[in-house]
């Protein structure tokens, strides 16, 4: 097993080109969600400071799964239409929580401990929030992307595809500074706009559709972690933030 040195930094959370609506909770209602694509022209100026799209629309298909009548597919894209234009500039992602450990860092199947001079510190007040691994776009694609078999299996759905079609799965195990560990697994895509594809992992819920529990009681901080995957791959960087927060707005 090789062990690492990395320094963590704070820094504000990530712009992001587009964020689809809370997955976790569409799965919540029974729909099969598939994937959401987003396509837009807006410059960077029209960002919020939180990353999410400031602008009054964008274009986007919405597919998803259901048994829903027709008319009720169409009324809940709708609905989703509006929640993401809706959503607001004033937002702040300035927590002190939020880390960034330097890359580039080889994920292999053996695996490698990352060792933090600093530890990610938990909050406790957060909805959301994990670590996310960054890779290049341009190599990975998210597995919920596809149509295909692979993309189906719900215990793989925010893993990624390399360019050549197989599936890559990343997995996690955080060293708390009491000495417990966390297994997290993926459980979004984010897209940046400054180029990089995210993994979020976050603590694996008791059902495949329910959401990521919070960390264990006891737990404040993240003195290391250990990485490996199935399949090499490069890792950008890695973030580690609080997503969503009573104090942010949606």
């Amino acid at each position: 097993m090789k062990t690492l040195k990395a320094s963590s930094i704070h820094a504000e959370s990530p712009l992001i080109v587009a964020q689809p609506p809370n997955t976790e909770r569409l799965l919540q209602t029974g729909i099969q969600y598939k994937s959401v694509t987003f396509t837009t022209g807006l410059v960077p100026r029209v960002l919020g400071p939180s990353g999410r799209l400031c602008a009054s629309s964008a274009r986007f298909s919405l597919l998803v799964k259901s048994t829903w009548r027709p008319d009720m597919r169409l009324l809940l894209i709708a609905i989703v239409a509006i929640c993401i234009s809706l959503q607001g500039c004033g937002a702040q992602n300035d927590f002190p929580e939020n880390q960034k450990i330097p890359g580039p860092i080889e994920a292999s199947p053996e695996w490698q401990v990352i060792e933090l001079d600093q530890p990610l510190r938990i909050n406790r007040e957060a909805f959301q929030q994990g670590l996310h691994i960054v890779v290049d776009p341009e190599e990975f694609s998210s597995n919920s992307a596809h149509e295909d078999a692979l993309s189906n299996d719900p215990e793989h759905f925010f893993d990624l595809r390399n360019a050549e079609n197989e599936l890559v799965v990343p997995e996690v195990v955080l060293v708390a500074e009491n000495g417990s560990e966390i297994r997290v697994v993926s459980r979004s895509n984010i897209r940046l706009y400054e180029g990089g594809l995210t993994v979020g992992m976050r603590m694996a819920p008791d059902k495949v559709h329910a959401p990521s529990p919070p960390f264990p009681e006891g737990v404040e901080g993240v003195s290391a972690f250990r990485i490996r995957s199935n399949i090499p791959f490069t890792v950008d960087y890695f973030w580690w933030l609080v997503e969503r927060h009573p104090d942010m707005q949606y």
